[in-house]
């Protein structure tokens, strides 16, 4: 252990430190002076460093490991998909239940007379299960009458409205289906409500928002909602210029207790362009890596297609229907819209920004890969750390190339049990066993990063690695595709920290890494599969500050 001549400000000592440092994997004590670490060992090496103004923390037995980071967490949706801001239909089970509630709701801050309700699945209400009685907005108008409503579909890919809103958006049977959007219709060819990708703007352009300080006060408190689980990184995915002003906002008035890693994004859900992005380079002059330990660009989002559960996935085998899907990417046919996608990845790349690319087919995989690997050709950038979002459904042939050229893939385990119900119906079982395929792409050298994707999920790291150990049966697993406890508290640590660029400071604990850790009652690399899900988070630090403790405290 290097020599330190201060004195510490902070020592936690008399536990287990999982450091997640292949250098020194275990100690029993750690020190802080400021934001940063400075020593992990024993006991007796860091007593040293106490002095008259030390805390020190008796963890007496308890387990530190690094922060917990969430690469994919829709920070911002995540603080206004929920109540007071919108009625929480997660829960809801059936029709009658979903009437019921409708009929009992009030408006949400700044919605005016809107009633919105998230997050919604087929599987999980009665009716619509078994897909033969589909959604439709009369069974909303029964309950909402001339009040418009919308509801956030569970992928946030898909809303479903009332009459009333569709009139409102301006949405009828001789609107057409907009470039990488669906508006889905009756026999007849009247819309039924339902709007899948770029075909949700026009409704989401009429829905009042909550003001500046409104929105300001709820992502701070998803922020500390979040501090409670033991996280302390998040990555938002998709980051239009006004919440970036936001978080700005949020970082000047020291209000932060999340570092936040950003992916740009404009247009969402307009369908991806490359006109859109010469436009955003031209105005916005940004890059990966402008920023500071606390807010920072890592990149930018692009959105290749929708989602399986809505046959918006592009897909090599059928669906039930005989469709494929398609990229949600400006162009007339499947050709123009490849090459659309990579001219986009292309621009994008030569300008400096880190591009993670949602894709949830299998052919859409490979047209992103394909982009990715010509920009890089053309425009070599060592340093680059591109990566797929969710990597639904992938190819062997897609591992290796993902491998080869070192594009991670951020998955999301809590996804392979919530959305079940809505994805085997469109895809079938045997597809289904290969989503989110952990343990095949570890394999293969893939570099693997998990995530929450809040609020398609309640954003709990302690379910996805129960998910991606097997300890979810209704995640079904294959076997092939499970991973070690180990490999997934990786995915939630060190993966993600390297994704950003920041594995010499984040991810682990070790002398001169920011002082981000998650103090557990429990070691989760002892701890049987079936009780990960138990383990209580007992503290959680950033930059060497508490932002959350539990009502115990320590001495």
């Amino acid at each position: 252990m290097a020599s330190v001549l201060a004195t510490a400000d902070l020592v936690l000592r008399s536990g287990r430190i999982v450091t997640l440092d292949p250098a020194s994997p275990n100690a029993t004590a750690v020190a802080v002076r400021g934001e940063r670490i400075v020593a992990v060992g024993s006991d007796e090496d860091v007593a040293p460093l106490i002095g008259t103004d030390t805390h020190v923390v008796d963890l007496a037995g308890r387990t530190v490991i690094p922060g917990i980071n969430d690469a994919h967490v829709h920070l911002s949706a995540y603080a206004l998909l929920q109540p007071p801001f919108t009625l929480d239909i997660r829960g809801v089970t059936s029709l009658d239940e979903l009437t019921s509630a409708l009929r009992a709701a009030s408006p949400g801050p700044g919605a005016g007379d809107w009633l919105v309700g998230a997050t919604w699945r087929e599987g999980n209400i009665a009716e619509l299960a078994d897909g033969s009685l589909p959604p439709h907005r009369s069974q909303l108008d029964a309950a909402t009458g001339d009040r418009p409503a919308l509801l956030h579909h569970a992928s946030l890919h898909g809303v479903w409205v009332n009459t009333e809103a569709l009139r409102r958006a301006g949405i009828d049977r001789d609107t057409p289906d907009p470039h990488g959007g669906v508006i889905v219709r009756d026999e007849h060819g009247e819309p039924t409500g339902l709007l899948y990708d770029a075909a949700m703007s026009r409704v989401l352009a009429v829905v009042p928002q909550p003001d500046r300080p409104t929105r300001l006060d709820a992502i701070e408190a998803a922020m500390t909602s979040l501090n409670r689980l033991g996280v302390t990184s998040v990555t938002d995915p998709a980051v239009s210029p006004e919440l970036l002003r936001d978080y700005t906002e949020l970082h000047r008035q020291g209000r932060m207790s999340l570092r936040t890693s950003v992916l740009l994004h404009w247009g969402w859900p307009e369908p991806c362009s490359l006109s859109t992005m010469q436009s955003a380079l031209w105005w916005s002059g940004a890059a990966t890596g402008l920023g500071d330990d606390w807010l920072r660009i890592g990149g930018a989002k692009l959105f290749a297609d929708g989602a399986p559960s809505h046959g918006t996935a592009w897909l090599y085998e059928p669906y039930p229907d005989g469709g494929h899907g398609s990229l949600t990417v400006v162009g007339e046919d499947d050709d123009a819209r490849v090459a659309e996608l990579a001219a986009v990845v292309d621009l994008a790349h030569r300008n400096g920004l880190d591009l993670q690319i949602h894709v949830t087919g299998d052919r859409t995989a490979d047209a992103a890969i394909d982009a990715l690997i010509a920009a890089q050709k053309a425009t070599p950038r060592p340093t680059a750390r591109h990566a797929l979002i969710h990597g639904t459904l992938l190819t062997d042939e897609a591992l290796a190339r993902l491998a080869e050229h070192d594009i991670a893939v951020v998955t999301n385990s809590l996804l392979k049990a919530t959305a079940a119900s809505g994805m085997t119906p469109m895809i079938g079982e045997h597809r289904w066993a290969r989503t989110f395929p952990a343990g095949s792409m570890l394999a293969a050298g893939v570099r693997v990063v998990d995530s929450s994707d809040a609020p398609c999920t309640v954003p709990d790291w302690r379910g996805g690695v129960a998910t991606f150990v097997g300890a979810v049966p209704a995640a079904r697993v294959a076997d092939k595709e499970l991973v070690t406890t180990l490999q997934a508290l990786h995915m939630w640590t060190t993966a993600p920290a390297h994704l950003e660029g920041a594995e010499s400071s984040k991810g682990a604990l070790a002398p001169g890494y920011l002082a981000d850790l998650a103090v557990l009652g429990a070691d989760p690399l002892s701890t049987p599969h079936d009780r990960l899900t138990d383990i209580p988070v007992e503290m959680t630090i950033v930059g060497g500050k508490t932002v959350f403790d539990n009502e115990e405290g320590y001495s």
